[in-house]
């Protein structure tokens, strides 16, 4: 079984999170001697996960907003050590990644088929699978995203990720929208359920 939560609310909302070019700028680099780190010729002054506090304070008024891990840091170093980069208060709100190192390290095709997919291919197979009732996607790869589904994408600049103020404008604003659907989504679902029992009596 995949060591993650489910969703056991239908109308949660989901945050899909990419990190290089969202929470730091797009040229993180690695080697054995320094691990993962900003490349200095590239991107000289920055700093892994400088704009993970402006997630945070984003997400403070949307307590119910869930994250999923969309990156190529879920494959490697991984989820869990991944995770150990978040402070607690988002740590928590994870339910995820769209790597499954049960599912995917164990089965060599599987694997390929999800190396060979686009950024939005592997989300969407996971909004499929997890299904929740309302998502969004902050990642600076816009390549393979459907028409249908473009509304629920917040494209980045690799260079500036979630530090560009229209950036956040336009992340803080669907999450707002998804959160008002959410409360009409809660309010009929009640409905259903009280006119079930009705029925029932």
């Amino acid at each position: 079984m995949v060591n993650q939560q489910t969703l056991s609310d239908a109308a949660l909302v989901v945050l899909y999170l990419d990190i290089d070019g969202v929470l730091h700028h797009e040229h993180a680099v690695w080697n054995s001697r320094c691990g993962v780190h900003m490349c200095p010729k590239r991107a000289p002054g920055r700093r892994l996960f400088e704009w993970l506090p402006i997630l945070e304070t984003i997400l403070q008024p949307f307590p119910l907003v869930k994250l999923v891990l969309s990156s190529s840091w879920c494959v490697w170093p991984g989820y869990g050590k991944t995770l150990k980069r978040f402070p607690p208060a988002l740590r928590g709100r994870f339910v995820g990644g769209t790597f499954h190192k049960r599912i995917h390290r164990v089965d060599p095709p599987a694997f390929t088929n999800f190396q060979g997919k686009s950024r939005a291919e592997q989300i969407l197979m996971d909004v499929q699978r997890r299904r929740p009732a309302f998502w969004l996607a902050l990642d600076d790869d816009a390549d393979g995203w459907p028409v249908e589904a473009i509304d629920n994408f917040v494209k980045c600049d690799g260079s500036t990720g979630l530090s560009s103020l229209s950036v956040q404008a336009e992340l803080k604003f669907k999450l707002e929208r998804c959160y008002v659907s959410q409360s009409s989504f809660r309010s009929d679902e009640s409905i259903r359920r009280q006119t079930a029992a009705k029925e029932k009596s």
